[in-house]
C-alpha cells in the first residue's frame, strides 16, 4: 500500500513540477493581456501568449522559449486547440481558481517533423505522463 502512495505522489510531483499554478505568480503586465490570448486559433503563438507560457513553464523550459513557436494542444490525450485552452484559462482566472494543470513536451528535430511542424505540445488534464511518441502521433492526426 505504501508503494502505491509513493508512486502516486511521485507522478503528481512529476506532472506538476515546473508549472506555475497560482495566477498571483504571473506578472500583472502579462495577465492584463489574458483576454487577448487565444483569439487567433493558429498554433503559432503571438507575443502575449509566448510571454504567458514562458512564465507558466519557467522552471521547465531548459532553454526553450515559446516566442515564434508552433505549439500543439492536447487535453487528456485528445486534440484541443489554443482557443479552447485560453477560454478555460480565462474562466479559471475570473473564478479565482488555479491555472490549468498541464505538462510541456518540447520536441527535438525529428519529433517536430513527425508531428507536423510543432515545436512543442502542452498536454492538459492528463492523469498520466504520456510518452512523447504518443503526443507526437496525436498531433500528427
Amino acid at each position: 500500500m505504501k508503494y502505491i502512495v509513493l508512486i502516486i505522489m511521485a507522478l503528481t510531483f512529476t506532472t506538476l513540477s515546473g508549472q506555475v499554478r497560482n495566477f498571483n505568480e504571473i506578472p500583472e503586465d502579462i495577465l492584463v493581456n489574458l483576454d487577448k490570448m487565444g483569439i487567433n486559433n493558429t498554433p503559432l503563438l503571438d507575443s502575449c501568449e509566448s510571454a504567458y507560457f514562458n512564465v507558466i513553464f519557467k522552471d521547465h523550459l531548459d532553454g526553450f522559449d515559446f516566442t515564434n513557436n508552433k505549439i500543439g494542444f492536447l487535453s487528456a490525450g485528445s486534440k484541443w486547440n489554443k482557443q479552447e485552452y485560453f477560454e478555460e484559462e480565462r474562466m479559471r482566472f475570473y473564478d479565482n481558481s488555479t491555472t490549468i494543470s498541464s505538462i510541456l513536451y518540447v520536441f527535438d528535430a525529428s519529433q517536430k517533423k513527425e508531428s507536423g511542424g510543432y515545436d512543442a505540445a502542452i498536454v492538459s488534464w492528463s492523469k498520466f505522463l504520456l510518452p512523447v511518441d504518443k503526443v507526437v502521433k496525436k498531433l500528427k492526426k
